[in-house]
């Protein structure tokens, strides 16, 4: 059984500026450190995938902590090396909770975003027909 209720989503971006080699340079070592701040803090399956452009993360936790989620964003800002920023996505599976962080080398900020349960008004209904698999708009 999954015990995990807490995913953390992550994109760290390379700034164009960088050379090819001081792109793996800092992906090598982003990776190294995002994975021991992960275990330290209790992280479940810390999953990496780079994509040339960008480096991609993911892992999870057993409960949903804010304070832990504010300092595992001011440890990532502390070493970001130049030429890369981050974003993390902190969600709990519950949908009570989900916070945003933009991470910069040196400063991070926070929001934190509502989930409600109805969607809000003004989107365009997609209504299936059940007998035909079609799918129509309204709105």
């Amino acid at each position: 059984m999954d015990r995990n209720i807490s995913e953390v989503f992550g994109q760290f971006v390379y700034d164009e500026a960088l050379t090819y080699e001081e792109l793996l340079a800092a992906e090598q070592a982003l990776i190294s450190d995002l994975e021991n701040l992960m275990i330290r803090a209790g992280a479940r399956h810390p999953d990496f995938t780079p994509t040339g452009d960008m480096l991609l993360c993911q892992c999870a936790f057993e409960s949903h902590k804010l304070y832990m989620y504010r300092k595992f964003a001011h440890e990532i800002a502390g070493l970001l090396p130049a030429g890369v920023n981050g974003r993390l996505l902190c969600l709990e599976k519950n949908f009570n909770s989900l916070h945003v962080y933009w991470i910069q080398p040196g400063q991070w900020e926070e929001e934190e975003r509502p989930i409600p349960f109805k969607a809000p008004p003004g989107l365009k209904i997609k209504r299936v027909c059940a007998s035909a698999g079609k799918t129509e708009e309204q709105g």
